[in-house]
């Protein structure tokens, strides 16, 4: 039985692969998550310390889990 990941989820597993910083759009892409949700769930990350606005989009912050 598989869990379905969440969008944070996939969000996190998305900017640990690209090894740089993505955009929302590059987000939505490599995901195919909507651009809204994408960006709302941005947000909670960023508010819960998990990843960080930098200049050219997104990246995980440096402490994890």
């Amino acid at each position: 039985m598989s869990k379905e990941k969440t969008a944070k989820e996939i969000i996190i597993e998305t900017l640990k692969k690209a090894n740089r910083p993505l955009t929302a759009s590059e987000i939505r892409n490599l995901t195919g998550l909507n651009y809204n949700t994408i960006r709302g769930r941005l947000q909670e990350l960023k508010k819960q310390g998990i990843v960080k606005n930098v200049e050219g989009g997104w990246i995980l912050a440096e402490k994890q889990g």
